[in-house]
C-alpha cells in the first residue's frame, strides 16, 4: 500500500488504518511540537533516519504497558540505583544522543538537535515525564516519554550500567500510575528495555485510546517544569 506524502505547513495526518503492512503511514510535513502532539493524538509516531524526510508510523499491533496491571520485576541487584523525576532531563537527552548517535550507522535511533529542542520545549511545557537513574551521583540511565491526557508516549530509554533502563521504566510506570496515566506506548525500540515484557493491542483500540486521550488532554493545565 502506498504511503501519504505530507506537505510543509499541512497539519494533521491521514487515518492511521491507511498505514502499510510495516506501519508506515506518511512521509514529510513539518516536525514541530504541535505536529508531534497531533501525531500522538492520532496514534502516530515519528521514526526516521537523520538527514531524510520525517516518517510517520502507526503499526498494528501496538506495544504498550498498562500501568494498572504492570508487574514489577525483582529490582534487587547491584549496583544500587536511586531515581529522580524531571531533575536532569537535559543531561538525559545528551546521554541518549551519546549512546544512539552513531555516525557510521546513522540509524533511526539518532536523536537530532532538532528533536533535542522539541523535547526540551515539551519539557518546559510540563509534558515530559523523565525518570532519571543515578549511581554514586552520576546519571547512568533513564527513560522519558511525552504525556497526552491519560497516555504517555515512550521515546527513549538509556543505560550505561546494565539494568538501569529497566529500573527507570519500572519506576516510571509507578510514578505515572500515580498521575492517572493508564497506558505507556512502548512501540519505539529506543524506549524499551530487554528485561521487561510488553503487551500488544490492536491499532484500532490504540487509536481510540489516543483519541480519548487527546480529548482529555484539553482539560489538563500543563505548566512549566522550570
Amino acid at each position: 500500500m502506498p504511503y501519504f506524502e505530507l506537505k510543509k505547513g499541512e497539519p494533521g495526518f491521514p487515518p492511521a488504518h491507511f498505514a502499510d503492512l510495516d506501519g508506515l503511514l506518511a512521509v514529510g510535513g513539518d516536525m514541530t511540537v504541535s505536529q508531534l502532539v497531533r501525531g500522538y493524538e492520532s496514534g502516530v509516531f515519528y521514526w526516521h533516519h537523520p538527514m531524510k524526510h520525517v516518517k510517520w508510523w502507526s503499526p498494528d499491533p501496538r506495544l504498550v504497558l498498562e500501568t494498572g496491571s504492570f508487574q514489577a520485576p525483582d529490582l534487587q541487584s547491584e549496583p544500587v540505583f536511586t531515581t529522580s523525576v524531571n531533575m536532569r532531563f537535559e543531561e538525559l537527552l545528551r546521554l541518549c544522543q551519546r549512546l544512539n548517535n552513531n555516525k557510521e550507522a546513522m540509524g533511526p535511533a539518532w536523536l537530532s538537535e532538532r528533536m533535542f529542542r522539541i523535547f526540551m520545549e515539551l519539557f518546559e511545557r510540563g509534558r515530559v515525564h523523565a525518570q532519571e537513574v543515578v549511581h554514586k551521583g552520576n546519571l547512568v540511565g533513564g527513560f522519558f516519554g511525552v504525556c497526552v491526557g491519560h497516555l504517555c508516549f515512550g521515546e527513549y530509554s538509556a543505560e550505561t550500567i546494565p539494568g538501569a533502563a529497566g529500573f527507570a521504566i519500572t519506576r516510571a510506570v509507578e510514578a505515572l500510575r500515580e498521575r492517572g496515566i493508564e497506558w505507556i506506548d512502548m512501540q519505539k525500540e529506543t524506549a524499551r528495555a530487554d528485561t521487561l515484557e510488553y503487551q500488544e493491542i490492536s491499532r484500532l483500540s490504540f487509536v481510540d485510546y489516543c483519541r480519548r486521550a487527546g480529548e482529555g488532554d484539553k482539560k489538563i493545565s500543563y505548566t512549566s517544569t522550570l
